[in-house]
């Protein structure tokens, strides 16, 4: 039985949801693949007068005014999850943004991070060094393999002087 396409693409969305942790950008996609899908059209009743993107987006909101999409939960999970992974803070930033939170958000959540711990960054590589056991290194090869985790400047320097 066909039933409303907005009841429909919730119900997905929720769905969704329940199996992995997403963010707004990330339900769109879902939900814009599912309108592509020709198995939707003989599930699903779609109104003429809404486009689908407004649908989509009607969705989303209401996911997020009924607080089912928590980005800001996900995001500090995710990021504590990166640093226990030893991720340098523009890694961590990359793999944010592509996850699809917004470059605004990821900005703000890490300035405020350092702001609680302006040695975030220092400490992050220093567990790093122990973890790889990187310590009997020389400071050339050490350098480079940090450069290559893309650990900053300054903190490298910091490390190497110390």
């Amino acid at each position: 039985m066909k039933q409303d396409a907005d009841k429909y693409l919730f119900n997905e969305a929720v769905k969704y949801l329940g199996k992995y942790p997403a963010t707004k950008k990330k339900i769109e996609e879902h939900l814009h693949k599912k309108v592509m899908n020709k198995k939707t059209y003989q599930r699903a009743i779609f109104p003429n007068d809404i486009s689908k993107k407004d649908l989509i987006s009607g969705i989303v909101d209401k996911l997020d005014e009924l607080k089912i999409i928590n980005e800001d939960h996900y995001l500090e999970s995710l990021f504590h999850y990166y640093e226990k992974s030893l991720f340098s803070l523009r890694k961590i930033k990359n793999k944010l943004f592509q996850k699809g939170f917004d470059q605004k958000l990821i900005e703000e959540f890490i300035s405020e991070k350092l702001n609680e711990n302006s040695d975030l960054e220092l400490n992050i590589l220093k567990k790093y060094i122990e973890r790889k056991k990187l310590n009997n290194l020389d400071n050339v090869s050490l350098k480079k393999k940090l450069y290559q985790q893309t650990f900053s400047e300054g903190s490298i320097y910091k490390v190497i002087k110390d």
